[in-house]
């Protein structure tokens, strides 16, 4: 005879799992998660959003000399380049607003608890006004650039574009997402692109090659120097976001991971066990 089920006495409190979103946008896979977790990942987003709004409008309507629609349109697609990037990047842990319109709408139709709303929305302007105070100071407040050369300004610039390509690539690594990773970064590289002074080399690859290079994306070795560094210095302030949203032991982080070590593609400085990968 099978073993019987006990029925739970009316007694005991019913518990309900959290209901988990993996297949809906703007809610996060799990909302289990810690919400200062989810909330920073919202903060981060939103200053990103900001920075490369604020900074695109700058850039534009410098080179647009005064056209309007010129600016419309770069500014457009600044904006929605950078925000494609980091809903991909951060919408596994947060769900990806970065707008406290969504998130009051979600608490007011019943779909995100009280407090969790009200940490996504602090979060949010938070970020926000941070993004537009260092934006102003990029450009000096929308003043032209002119020739930067290699000046703290264009360090700034390269830190502030690496930092924010590496969150927008190993956050969508942790994520799971390979399939959107490229066009993430893609459309993250479109927006830094127009926003940023330096006009977002973000590698110290093309920094170098770039003293050798001809045209517009030239660099004296002065530059390229101050680039590398501010670039390293980027990609090292990038792993303070990636690794809040997406921690080491984190379901969301492992699931991605054991994937890539059950199809054989296991790296020693995950620091996994070498003997599960595949022969």
């Amino acid at each position: 005879m099978g073993r019987l089920q006990r029925e739970p006495s009316r007694s005991e409190p019913r518990v309900t799992p959290p209901v988990r979103h993996s297949a809906t946008c703007f809610f996060e896979r799990d909302p289990g998660i810690a919400v200062a977790r989810r909330a920073a990942a919202e903060g981060v987003g939103t200053f990103l959003l900001m920075l490369v709004a604020t900074d695109a409008g700058f850039a534009v309507a410098r080179l647009a000399a005064g056209s309007a629609a010129l600016i419309l349109i770069g500014s457009a697609m600044a904006t929605a380049g950078a925000l494609v990037g980091l809903i991909v990047a951060f919408g596994e842990i947060s769900g990806g607003h970065f707008n406290p319109l969504i998130t009051g709408l979600q608490w007011l139709t019943g779909e995100r608890p009280l407090p969790c709303t009200l940490s996504y929305v602090a979060a949010q302007c938070v970020g926000s006004i941070a993004g537009a105070l260092l934006a102003k100071g990029l450009y000096g407040g929308g003043s032209a650039a002119g020739s930067m050369g290699a000046t703290w300004l264009a360090a700034l610039s390269e830190v502030i574009a690496s930092a924010g390509l590496m969150t927008v690539v190993f956050s969508c690594a942790r994520s799971g997402r390979k399939e959107t990773g490229p066009f993430a970064v893609g459309a993250w590289l479109l927006a830094a692109i127009v926003a940023t002074p330096s006009t977002s080399y973000a590698n110290p690859a093309i920094a170098m090659a770039a003293v050798f290079a001809a045209g517009p994306i030239t660099l004296s070795p002065s530059q390229a120097l101050v680039y590398v560094f501010a670039e390293i210095a980027g990609a090292l302030i990038a792993l303070i976001p990636v690794s809040i949203a997406y921690p080491r032991g984190s379901a969301a982080y492992r699931a991605p991971v054991e994937a890539r070590v059950e199809d054989g593609a296991w790296s020693e400085p995950l620091g996994l066990d070498p003997t599960r990968r595949k022969n």
